[in-house]
């Protein structure tokens, strides 16, 4: 097929699963394809946003296709960017076709969309109470968490609290099937019927796992023997002890999971992601004149998804929006984390925002918390500014200069005196001497 250097063609995107794939089209009267690329995910890029595959898609095709990204109007980054809104389906049955088409190598289509399995387990010591959490995907990664109670519970407790968090978990990474393993007799039985969950407190968490567990497609809770929920288990009593000195960095639970769930708690505290989740659910507004109308006229920005707040941006991914004490926690482990740098405040700000979280005062509170880090205060350089500025001293009179000579030795007079310092005021020639012994007098 010949192409004209200069004419107008068009390429078509697609994104699967396990794939991405792009064809380019040229307009003549109908469209006719010169060329198609495409490309099998590896592991990291399989848990791209659908977006972001795009546009993997697109630097890809650049790439390959670079003589014609060159010599058409069809550019990329240094060149001029050009976009036309797609008007008929036409050659993107193609990119579609081909993105479908490819999986990975000796795997189905669909097999990494299965079942996710999640360990449990709960521990509590008279040093406080923890949780230990193992996530792993059906490709065989796994996802490792230790959480520390910042409130007293009874094992049976610390058992459900790890079971609804390892669901919260779950449910924020978008996981549509889950098997949850546990160690716990009283959980398993409990949850399966065996066992009548009389007190209030069982209750509660047995009707809270429920509420959870009706946002999943396939939910199932097994029961397995203690040896074969070791990592978990080490993962809770780490938590529950913390030990001086440990590199795993745990996060804290502050209050119970009861009798609110963490969906709705933000529904019930005065925080301002509860009030913009309230004006979105049901159009509530608080009471306060001024933020009722800040909310109206933010809240095109925002968007609930699975029970949580998240903030559009024009160059970034959605971004999850933080509670007080969430944003408390993220500053502390970006800032002085196993991954820390120390950095000052708008940076610490700015990085938080590239990790994808969000809250309005971001900047406001970064600078404080790196004002008050013990390390970046014992550590930070020495100001070799002066405390007020500095401002120069001009003479009062132009002409107030003197001049000073030292005569040459003389015969001794009293004193051994044997040299004359002389000091003459240029503007009114005044002379004054003074006799020395010694030059350095």
């Amino acid at each position: 097929m010949t192409v004209t250097v200069g004419e107008e063609l068009s390429i078509y995107l697609a994104a699967s699963q396990h794939a991405v794939s792009s064809v380019l089209i040229r307009e003549a009267g109908e469209q006719l394809p010169v060329y198609y690329t495409s490309h099998v995910l590896n592991e990291p890029e399989e848990r791209y946003p659908p977006i972001e595959k795009l546009a993997l898609a697109l630097v890809l095709a650049a790439r390959k296709l670079r003589p014609y990204f060159q010599a058409h109007p069809i550019k990329l980054r240094e060149f001029d960017i050009r976009y036309a809104p797609r008007t008929a389906i036409k050659a993107q049955v193609l990119a579609d076709f081909i993105a479908e088409l490819v999986h990975a190598e000796g795997q189905p289509p669909n097999e990494l969309g299965g079942t996710w399995v999640l360990q449990v387990d709960g521990s509590s010591r008279s040093t406080g109470a923890g949780a230990g959490l193992v996530l792993s995907a059906p490709d065989g990664l796994t996802f490792e968490r230790s959480l520390r109670f910042g409130f007293r519970a009874t094992n049976n407790e610390a058992e459900y609290e790890a079971l609804l968090a390892g669901l919260r978990l779950s449910r924020e990474m978008q996981v549509n099937a889950i098997e949850v393993l546990t160690d716990s007799q009283l959980v398993f039985e409990q949850l399966n019927g065996g066992y009548e969950a009389r007190e209030p407190t069982m209750a509660k968490y047995v009707a809270e796992v429920k509420n959870l567990a009706s946002y999943f497609a396939h939910f199932t809770v097994s029961r397995v023997p203690r040896n074969q929920n070791d990592r978990a288990d080490e993962l809770a009593k780490l938590a529950s002890k913390r030990p001086p000195g440990t590199a795993l960095r745990i996060k804290e639970l502050p209050s119970r999971s009861i009798p609110v769930s963490c969906v709705s708690a933000a529904d019930t505290r005065a925080t301002w992601v509860g009030d913009m989740l309230r004006y979105k659910r049901d159009g509530t507004l608080p009471t306060d004149e001024a933020a009722a109308r800040r909310i109206r006229r933010n809240q095109a920005w925002y968007s609930e998804m699975n029970g949580r707040l998240y903030k559009r941006s024009f160059s970034h991914p959605l971004l999850q929006c933080l509670e007080p004490e969430e944003a408390a926690t993220v500053l502390a482990e970006v800032h002085e984390g196993i991954c820390g740098e120390h950095i000052a405040g708008r940076t610490l700000a700015c990085k938080i925002l590239r990790q994808g979280y969000y809250w309005p005062t971001m900047v406001q509170d970064a600078k404080p918390y790196v004002q008050k880090c013990g390390p970046c205060q014992r550590h930070a350089r020495t100001p070799q500014l002066p405390a007020v500025p500095l401002s120069p001293i001009s003479c009062a009179w132009p002409f107030a200069q003197w001049g000073l000579d030292l005569l040459d030795p003389f015969p001794p007079a009293s004193g051994q005196r044997r040299y004359i310092v002389v000091a003459i005021d240029y503007f009114t020639r005044w002379p004054k001497a003074e006799p020395l012994a010694t030059i350095t007098e």
